[in-house]
């Protein structure tokens, strides 16, 4: 066999060394970018969660964690219970603005279930969600993480829609403008002349220029009217807004499925301005506004009767500008007798959401409806009195109808309301149904927890049955361990900074209960929440220092049979009016009503 040649195998020996050394090259690297891979760890997004970091104080210093993307931290500036948006003065982030979802969760730093009605300028908030193509946070969860300087919310500024020179605006025609947004910003995609504002787009569009979801449209007009008093009415899906002159009369500026929404003007005789605001957001898409005369009486319609029991035609009618009146020994008018006549008064008046206390100073009687609800009910012979009503309305415009009796001797009357904004001692939500569910009925402030209603009501519309109560306030208390007691018939609740000390939540005759607890020295929330069953209405709360503070914190839930009941039988007292920023009523001077 004949010898291979030399240079053969210089060359396989060298092609073999090099695939040798391309091998152990290729076995390195992927060593090296396995191992980075093992140790590195897969990023993940920040976890969702209700409880703010320990940076997240109320002292609103800088975070050394920032909050995440899909969260806002910041201080808020606007917001009214109802209104779409919470406007902030951001701490952390660039969030300006919260969007308001239905069935949003709310709830203090300690855990504690709250509402929107309770989130106000002035507060520090975090809230979690995702954020719009617009740049705002659609919360999905809001924390109150300091309750500011006021705990009550502040009317958010709505804008006014801005007025165009008279020439652009027609005479009894609407000048349509509509956007390719839902904001109303920017220039309009489409502008015309359009004589009625009846509209049902569906999923459509009212114009290939317009896009058929999530558009918005402003129409301007001046039309004539009458003299007299007129009901708006806008049906629409989704938000809609109304003015004249200016004046803001409905405000529905939500989504929601077709709704009616309405309000009431006085209006002169002669043109007025209309305008009106529109959004879609998603699917059905309509809008129609109109307007009805209800009768020729720019403030209180005044019926009075030439008997006691307003019956009969009304031997006078005339507006009313306010209902204080003191005719003495004397009559309204001529054609009333001075003895033995009745009045009715009725308006529909404009209200913020929220609790609203009324007051009516009367000789002899007096009645008082808001809506359906009879808050007032003294009709009845009586010397000058004060007497106190109190409601829980939604925001907008609801009927108000005042009803007097005079009998004999001295005829007079006043009636006015005040916004219940602050709470001196405890804010009392008061629920016509056991579970402490939907709205209250009303609220006030309470002085004390510390009644005996026997088989009675709180208050005017709360049934004399299956009604409950929650308490809430902040007290400054010493460091040590405090006892909480309660005495009830039927279920109480009491929780010290979310955490619940007594837990008797059950049909029971009047017995006490107590907790004790170990706090610091400082502010500390405390809420009661009380039940009534059926039978006698009880209820008694209290607490006291039992001993210094303690290094190890511990809270027990001690139910006491043999403790007796307090000596005094509970009785409900009333919030001084004097300590109330508000209005206080003299029985020698005139206040105003409305």
């Amino acid at each position: 066999m004949p010898e291979r040649s030399p240079l053969w195998k210089t060359v396989t020996i060298a092609a073999a060394t090099a695939l040798v050394v391309l091998g152990a090259l290729a076995a390195v690297v992927w060593f090296a970018v396995a191992r980075d891979r093992v140790a590195a760890p897969t990023p993940t997004r920040p976890p969702a969660t209700l409880t703010p970091t320990p940076s997240l104080t109320p002292t609103l210093e800088q975070s050394t964690t920032p909050v995440p993307p899909d969260a806002a931290l910041g201080v808020v500036q606007d917001y009214t219970p109802g209104a779409l948006i919470i406007v902030i003065r951001p701490v952390e982030g660039s969030v300006e603005q919260i969007i308001v979802p239905e069935n949003l969760e709310v709830s203090w730093e300690d855990g504690q279930r709250a509402s929107l009605r309770e989130i106000g300028r002035g507060q520090t908030i975090y809230a979690e969600g995702t954020l719009d193509s617009l740049g705002r946070l659609v919360a999905s969860a809001i924390v109150i993480i300091d309750p500011g300087a006021a705990a009550t919310a502040t009317p958010m500024a709505s804008p006014t829609p801005a007025e165009t020179a008279a020439p652009e605006v027609p005479e009894s025609a609407w000048l349509a403008e509509y956007y390719a947004n839902v904001t109303l910003t920017g220039e309009p995609v489409l502008t015309r002349l359009e004589q009625d504002l009846d509209y049902q787009w569906g999923v459509g569009s009212p114009d290939p220029a317009v896009p058929a979801d999530r558009f918005s449209a402003r129409w301007r007009g001046y039309w004539s009217f009458e003299a007299g008093r007129y009901n708006m009415v806008a049906y629409s899906d989704d938000g809609v807004r109304v003015w004249v002159d200016g004046q803001r009369i409905v405000d529905n500026w939500v989504d929601q499925a077709p709704t009616i929404a309405s309000g009431e003007v006085y209006l002169t005789a002669g043109s007025h301005l209309i305008e009106v605001e529109y959004y879609d957001n998603r699917e059905g898409a309509q809008v129609r506004v109109y307007w009805e005369k209800k009768g020729s009486f720019a403030n209180w319609k005044g019926e009075y009767y030439g008997n006691a029991s307003l019956t009969g035609e009304p031997v006078l009618v005339r507006d009313d500008v306010e209902i204080t009146f003191n005719w003495g020994a004397g009559s309204p008018s001529p054609q009333i007798p001075t003895d033995n006549f009745s009045v009715r008064w009725t308006q529909t008046l404009p209200f913020n959401e929220g609790g609203y206390r009324f007051k009516a100073r009367a000789d002899d009687g007096v009645r008082v409806w808001v809506g359906d609800r009879l808050i007032i009910d003294a009709w009845l012979p009586n010397v000058e009195q004060t007497f106190v009503g109190y409601v829980w309305l939604p925001r907008g415009n609801h009927p108000v109808r005042v009803e007097y009796l005079e009998l004999g001797g001295n005829a007079s009357v006043q009636v006015w309301r005040e916004e219940i904004t602050s709470f001196v001692g405890w804010r009392g939500e008061y629920y016509s149904n056991p579970d402490l569910a939907d709205d209250p009925l009303f609220i006030r402030d309470d002085a004390e927890i510390s009644a005996n209603w026997g088989e009675g009501s709180p208050g005017y519309g709360l049934p004399a049955d299956q009604f409950s109560i929650r308490w809430s306030r902040r007290l400054q208390l010493v460091a040590g361990r405090h006892n909480f007691w309660a005495y009830a018939d039927d279920g109480v609740r009491v929780y010290v900074n979310g955490r619940l000390v007594i837990d008797a939540w059950q049909d029971s005759s009047a017995e006490r209960y107590d907790g004790t607890i170990d706090l610091d020295a400082g502010d500390h929330r405390i809420v009661v929440e009380y039940y009534e069953g059926q039978g006698q209405a009880v209820i008694q709360f209290g607490w006291q220092r039992v001993t210094p503070a303690t290094p190890t914190v511990t809270a027990t839930l001690t139910p006491t049979q043999t403790v007796a009941a307090p000596t005094a039988t509970p009785t409900v007292t009333e919030t001084p009016v004097t300590a109330e920023p508000t209005l206080t009523p003299s029985p020698t001077e005139e206040q105003p009503t409305f």
